[in-house]
């Protein structure tokens, strides 16, 4: 096993599978408990979704590109008694992203909200600055009363939790637009189409299609106006961090190392075997993958009983392209959108026809920039554009000359010439065969219809000491999200081993801990 390889304790308190986000979350707070953890991720780096690609002798970030709701890190790293800030450096971008259609319009969101309603005045007129006023307080409304009940509970338990305070409960799920799609909520505020077409996009944050995704997603307009960061280094920089962390709070971290079985008794969880035949005891398990791999057997027939075998719609997939290039006829920002001409056939082209879509809405992450005016000749540059998760039934390698085709022809109509040199794609059969059993979906299940985001699962399995994380479980996609999942998947290991639950403490600059609780039995 590599990373920082050295023998591993004959029996361990608990077992990470898998390297992503979630999975180093919930180790990092294992680790600070004083528990003995170690992370087993199968690939070369951890990170999982969170990756690089290495072009023209760069890494370039190909997966998540900023970070929000940086609360949730802080709080996380505090608790292991660990500075956040003096590990992962950080950056508030002022311009949210730069939008661009293809009759030439350009609008910027701004990390001020009175900012951003001046550009949509300039933009589309009063009338809709006004009404973009009235929907960040919706959005703002819809995300305090979920946190609670929804975003930081084990379970997604909001609808009980709210109808159980009465008419007012019943009142307040209306309100938080569970019942009807994120593209009819916006119509009740925007009647300009193009800022319906851009804040209806906050549904692919969730991998979802706007058009069958509720509206409560219009929570993600208050989460962006709360802060979006860049991160030194890239994300990358997290993902090392985290591991770092682990191994300095005593915890291990390795890579190269495939689980391919978890093995159980009677009582539960027992450890996992490795493919190169070697055995790991330990008394939980973290699963940080899909579900569905689990009920498909992957992981040794005990643990199909895990989790249930039902496959939902999958969410988004995405064909990327990763390079240094030139940039040229649009001052691109951090965060660049460049919209189709028809949004609802994009979206009936990804879940109604399992194909990429003739014009392609387009995102770019330019990772040199992020202040306004600044660029360079030759940038790295990522390049997204949605597409169905069918990665395990469609070899999209023969996709992908007319998907870049049909890309840049969109950008150039948007007024973007763009120029890749030495680029690295990603198919969704590529990020099938990254992450087992995901079909290639990039956020675990689909949001679709008013009950979606209640059916994943919690982190408890039914196998004692088996417990999940990762976007497919709740709360869901992202990297915020999984990580709040990753500090519930802990919890719910300190409650199986009788831990007592690390209280919130303030960090120690420079990143030294002590630990902040002691096993109080075992089982």
């Amino acid at each position: 096993m590599d990373r920082h390889d050295r023998p591993t304790p004959s029996t361990l308190d608990t077992i990470v599978v898998g390297g992503g986000v979630g999975g180093l979350s919930a180790a990092l707070r294992i680790a600070g408990a004083g528990a003995r953890v170690a992370v087993l991720e199968r690939a070369a780096e951890v990170g999982g979704k969170m990756r690089v690609v290495r072009a023209g002798g760069q890494e370039i970030d190909a997966g998540p590109t900023v970070l929000t709701m940086r609360s949730v890190f802080e709080s996380l790293w505090a608790d292991a008694g660990l500075d956040f800030h003096a590990a992962v450096p950080t950056q508030r971008l002022e311009v949210l992203a730069r939008h661009g259609w293809s009759d030439g319009a350009t609008l910027d969101l701004f990390a001020e909200v009175d900012r951003s309603a001046e550009a949509i005045a300039a933009f589309a007129g009063r009338k809709e600055a006004d009404a973009f006023r009235r929907f960040h307080a919706h959005a703002e409304m819809i995300l305090e009363t979920t946190r609670a009940p929804f975003i930081e509970a084990e379970t997604p338990g909001i609808l009980a939790g709210l109808s159980n305070t009465g008419p007012r409960g019943l009142w307040q799920l209306m309100k938080i637009d569970w019942h009807r799609s994120l593209w009819r909520t916006l119509g009740s505020f925007f009647k300009d189409a193009r800022l319906r077409q851009l804040f209806a996009r906050y549904a692919t944050y969730y991998g979802s299609n706007p058009f069958s995704a509720p509206g409560t997603l219009s929570l993600i307009a208050a989460v962006e106006q709360a802060g979006v960061w860049r991160v030194e280094g890239g994300m990358m920089t997290l993902a090392r961090a985290t591991a770092d962390a682990i191994e300095r709070l005593g915890g291990e971290v390795h890579t190269n190392a495939e689980v391919v079985a978890i093995e159980t008794d009677s009582d539960g969880v027992t450890g996992v075997r490795l493919a190169d035949g070697r055995m790991l005891s330990a008394k939980s398990v973290v699963f940080n993958g899909s579900p569905a791999a689990l009920s498909a057997g992957l992981l040794g027939e005990p643990c199909r009983r895990a989790a249930s075998s039902k496959r939902p719609t999958p969410s988004l997939s995405a064909m990327t392209f990763c390079g240094i290039g030139q940039a040229r006829g649009f001052d691109l920002q951090w965060h660049n959108v460049f919209f189709s001409d028809d949004y609802e056939a994009e979206f009936e082209a990804i879940f109604e026809q399992g194909r990429i879509p003739d014009q392609p809405t387009t995102y770019i992450c330019a990772q040199d920039r992020g202040r306004l005016h600044e660029a360079r000749a030759d940038e790295r540059l990522f390049c997204l554009i949605n597409a169905p998760a069918r990665g395990d039934a469609h070899d999209f390698e023969q996709d992908i000359d007319t998907c870049h085709t049909n890309m840049k022809q969109l950008l150039s109509r948007c007024g973007l010439e763009l120029t890749l040199q030495d680029s690295v794609v990603t198919t969704p059969t590529q990020f099938a065969s990254m992450f087992p059993q995901t079909r290639g979906a990039l956020y675990g299940p689909a949001t679709h219809g008013a009950t979606a985001a209640f059916a994943r699962p919690g982190a408890s399995t039914k196998i004692p000491g088996l417990f999940l994380v990762g976007g497919d479980a709740h709360p869901g996609a992202g990297v915020p999200m999984v990580t709040l999942g990753g500090r519930i998947a802990a919890d719910r290991v300190f409650d199986h081993l009788g831990l007592t639950h690390p209280s919130p403490r303030a960090a120690t600059r420079g990143g030294t801990s002590t630990r902040s609780a002691k096993m109080a039995s075992s089982r």
